[in-house]
């Protein structure tokens, strides 16, 4: 294997000569790296759409602008370009060349007015698919050789015409390396690769093909594939960037689907409308959460054109993840490029005009969903649980009523006071205010003369008023203690004045001759600070001994309040306490739902559509013409009409029967090319969400159209086509480079060999935990939460919102990364540094930048740390700690293969250059694991 930084040299190299030849870059050369890389990192800023800066990079550029874009993305001055990222140095390079060239923009074939034929009739994508025959190729050693199937016989034609050989293949290590990462995204074992190396089966690699895309984790590689395509996440953006309900459910179908091999047209129709198919099951409702992915604001300032956006986001993902269409650039004006007039566009959002506007809670975006029996009856007995807790605390509540009522009526009787007012003075009092002159900060009716309603624990004065029932005529005696300062006026009377001087305990009291009857009673009470609060009244009179005052029952306006509050410090507040703490549980439980049984699905308001307009330059505030729902004319066109359902339209049937049509030129090219460029780095069409005139020509048109023939023929099989790549002689060449090929074809247009890639960003952490011995391969179910720094989740908008590392086992944050939780607003941060897709719009490709926070990442990073640690212990366990052993077996885990005498003696001078510098034994053995794993060997795959 070539090391990384031997290929960059050389690419520096040779762009550097081509830099000094006179002869400019061939329209295909644009075509194939430059106006690909400018739609992908460039033009969404610096388009037509208020380019940023007064720079668009969508058409020809003048010299003086050429030199200061070219400065910018070799961040060479202030500005630097793309923001995200530094370009790789073969993307500067092509951008160098372009511009050496003079900039020129090549101009596609103008789109005709309102959808012509014209430009149809001529672009190759719009034409059918036409099975080519299979070139008959003139070496007759590598036509016998060399050539396994037909991929070879259309790749070795073009070479040959070139003049071109293709590379010698892979070593084995190489090979099984390769293949165990394309199909299931994780590393081989040291000792697969050694089992593979001494296998004499010819069929050897045939049956590795095979027990691999026959693994459960063939789908988690492939599937993210998909989610890329289809703009996965989990939240919903904007600053709020609220999670969705359960998408972890539709991730969960595409990796089922992708294991099971489920026909691609199968595929495409349980997504678009698996809720009108007669043979609807919750899997088929489950792939329709497609439509629910996008961007959404929870708080739009114009609800009806956030609707319009939202399907927008549909007509945009619809029509490039499966046309490779870019549809969206004719919502405000035909498309400058393609023969896609206004008209067409209004058409296809007339299909999907009747989904429901999506509101997170909604009862119409929501469904209880079951995947099995098992799982419906858990969730049934749930439910019924939860039921029963609520009816138990209910009752328990009515008990404590019921306890209550009766330890209230032992109390009143016989009834002392009735229609009591109160008000509360907040202020500095050193004594008995005159009330009178103050205003009160509160009043309102009570039941008792109590200090319930006191509001805080500081000076205050409180004063009540009401009436006192002298049940008859005679002799009453009235006593009274508090803590600071209180009196006691009866009908105007003066009885008791106790102004706090006599120190606390000092009870007084007074006798009076009351007749029968009502009268009017005064109390006023102070408080100087916090100190306990105290305020007893009590009474005795003719018939009953001493006891405290209290209310009347169902005397007067005010009657007698039932609630416990009310009562405190007469009732058992035990009782009260007890009653307050059900009545919320119970109104938790009644807002709580029973977990994980929801899922966003797509529906419709009805059997019947509303109508569609062309919204004039997009504003809905300004409609024109009435539309019907249809296809681009582009390829094939035609209004549908379809037979509405019980509760929806059907026209995403009608739709999905017309995208998933053999006789459709696009959709089989568009997967199978997909598939090409999972294998090798780059497809056929290197633009593979645009097909129309702006992107990319196929490098190979005959072979592309052979592949999307025979995938229809294969019954849309993806595994088929998967087998038809890795058997052939094109996937398993060496990666090696040559003079001659590469003066002669050096951006391996006509794939002379395979390109070295960089593992994705998630293969980076599932590599390290794989190695290291902490991989998880538990499959499905609710995405996971693996540790962030704090200052990083600081850093959102609301500082820790939905990111729950605490609720999660240690061993499920080391699940693979595809569980992982996808959050808009905080892409997990190891991910994000290698470049995993943004989530706010489909993302056909996987750009490789080169960034100072990768090497951060893979050296610096808490979880690198602990991975080289726990990677230091596995090795120690299986070799021991001797150098020598120990070397070897970290080698062999991380690369597959032993390290050479140079490289074993450079490591052992390590750790003893580590121990020498006071390093424990551990300490340098962790440290050579976290080096050896920021090995380009570890990262990157021939």
């Amino acid at each position: 294997m070539h090391k990384p930084w031997g290929v960059l040299c050389g690419v520096i190299l040779l762009a550097t000569a081509a830099l000094g030849q006179k002869s400019a870059p061939s329209t295909t050369q644009f075509e194939a790296k430059v106006r690909p890389l400018l739609l992908a990192k460039c033009v969404t800023c610096h388009g037509e759409h208020g380019p940023q800066g007064g720079v668009r990079l969508d058409k020809p550029l003048d010299a003086p602008t050429a030199q200061k874009v070219l400065a910018a993305v070799r961040y060479d001055g202030k500005v630097k370009m793309p923001p995200s990222g530094k370009l790789a140095l073969p993307e500067q390079e092509a951008l160098a060349l372009w511009i050496k060239d003079g900039a020129k923009w090549p101009v596609a074939p103008p789109a005709p007015k309102n959808g012509g034929a014209g430009g149809a009739s001529t672009h190759w994508s719009f034409q059918p698919v036409k099975r080519a025959a299979v070139p008959k190729v003139q070496n007759p050693v590598l036509r016998d050789e060399w050539v396994k199937n037909p991929i070879d016989a259309f790749v070795l034609a073009r070479l040959e015409k070139k003049k071109l050989l293709p590379n010698p293949p892979a070593t084995r290590r190489e090979l099984i390396r390769r293949v165990t990462y394309d199909l299931i995204g994780l590393p081989p074992t040291p000792e697969e690769v050694a089992a593979f190396e001494r296998d004499p089966d010819p069929k050897a690699y045939e049956k590795l093909v095979e027990r691999l895309l026959a693994s459960p984790h063939y789908g988690e590689k492939w599937g993210r594939q998909w989610l890329d395509v289809v703009r996965f996440a989990e939240t919903n953006s904007y600053e709020r960037d609220n999670p969705k309900p359960n998408p972890w459910r539709y991730r969960d179908y595409v990796i089922k689907s992708y294991n099971a091999d489920k026909p691609y047209n199968r595929f495409l129709t349980e997504q678009l409308a698996g809720d009108e198919l007669p043979d609807a099951t919750n899997e088929t409702q489950i792939a329709t959460g497609f439509y629910r992915l996008g961007v959404w604001d929870d708080e739009p300032v114009d609800a009806e054109q956030s609707r319009y956006d939202g399907i927008d986001d549909i007509v945009t993902t619809v029509g490039q993840a499966f046309l490779g269409l870019t549809l969206d650039c004719a919502r405000c004006h035909d498309h400058k490029i393609d023969p896609i007039p206004t008209k067409d566009y209004y058409q296809f959002v007339a299909i999907f005009q009747n989904i429901n506007y999506f509101r997170n809670g909604g009862a119409t975006d929501e469904k209880l969903l079951f995947e099995s029996a098992a799982e419906k009856a858990d969730y049934e007995k749930r439910v019924q649980e939860k039921a029963e807790q609520v009816t138990a605390k209910k009752a328990r509540i009515a008990a404590l009523q019921q306890e209550f009522l009766q330890k209230r009526d032992a109390l009143l009787k016989p009834g002392d006071l009735s229609d009591l007012a109160w008000k509360y003075y907040e202020g500095n009092f050193a004594a008995l205010p005159d009330f009178d002159k103050l205003t009160p900060a509160a009043s309102g009716t009570a039941a008792t003369v109590d200090l319930s309603v006191k509001q805080r624990d500081a000076s205050f004065a409180q004063l009540w008023t009401g009436s006192l029932s002298a049940p008859a005529a005679g002799e009453y005696t009235l006593w009274l203690d508090s803590d600071d300062g209180s009196r006691v006026f009866v009908n105007g009377q003066k009885l008791i004045d106790y102004d706090g001087s006599h120190g606390e305990g000092k009870e007084k009291r007074a006798k009076l001759t009351l007749p029968a009857g009502r009268v009017a009673l005064r109390v006023e009470y102070f408080q100087s600070g916090p100190s306990p609060l105290g305020l007893n009244l009590a009474w005795a009179g003719p018939g009953f001994a001493r006891r405290p005052l209290s209310p009347a029952k169902n005397t007067g306006a005010l009657g007698v309040p039932v609630q416990l509050a009310a009562y405190k410090g007469q009732l058992d507040q035990n009782l009260a306490a007890e009653q307050t703490k059900l009545a919320k549980e119970v109104e938790e439980l009644e807002k709580a739902e029973v977990a994980a049984n929801k899922m966003l699905v797509v529906t419709e308001t009805g059997p019947k559509s509303a109508e569609t307009f062309i919204l004039k330059r997009g504003n809905r505030e300004t409609p024109g013409d009435k539309v019907e729902p249809g296809f681009p004319s582009c390829v094939g066109g035609g209004i549908i009409n379809p037979t509405p359902l019980a509760s929806s339209s059907g026209r995403r049937t009608a739709l999905a029967r017309w995208i998933t049509d053999p006789a459709n030129p696009l959709p089989a090219r568009v997967m199978v090319n997909r598939l090409w460029q999972g294998h090798f780095g780059r497809g056929i069409v290197r633009t593979p969400n645009d097909y129309g005139f702006q992107g990319a020509a196929p490098t190979h048109p005959e072979l592309l159209d052979w592949l999307a023939s025979e995938f229809v023929a294969k019954g849309w099989s993806m595994k088929a086509i998967h087998r038809l790549i890795l058997l052939s002689s094109t996937y398993q060449m060496s990666s090696k480079a040559r003079p001659d090929a590469l003066k002669a074809d050096p951006e391996n247009e006509l794939f002379w060999r395979f390109d070295m890639r960089r593992l994705t960003a998630e293969e980076v952490r599932d590599s390290v935990l794989a190695v290291c011995g902490n991989l998880n391969l538990a499959q499905f179910g609710p995405s996971v939460y693996p540790d962030i720094q704090k200052e990083v989740l600081a850093g959102q908008s609301i500082p820790g919102k939905d990111w729950y590392p605490d609720r999660m086992k240690p061993e499920d944050k080391n699940r693979r990364s595809i569980y992982i939780f996808v959050k808009r607003s905080l892409l997990y941060p190891m991910l994000e540094s290698f470049d995993v897709a943004e989530t706010d719009r489909t993302n056909p490709i996987r750009y490789a930048s080169v960034q100072p926070t990768q090497a951060l990442a893979m050296l610096n990073s808490t979880l690198m740390n602990q991975q080289a640690k726990t990677l230091a212990e596995r090795v120690k366990k299986d070799a021991t700690d001797r150098p020598v052993p120990f070397i070897k077996r970290a080698f062999s885990l991380i690369t597959q293969r032993d390290p050479t005498p140079a490289e074993l003696t450079r490591c052992t001078r390590l750790l003893d250059n580590l121990r020498f510098k006071g390093a424990t034994d551990q300490q340098a053995q962790t440290y050579l694991c976290l080096s050896l794993l920021n090995l380009s060997e570890f990262m990157y795959l021939d």
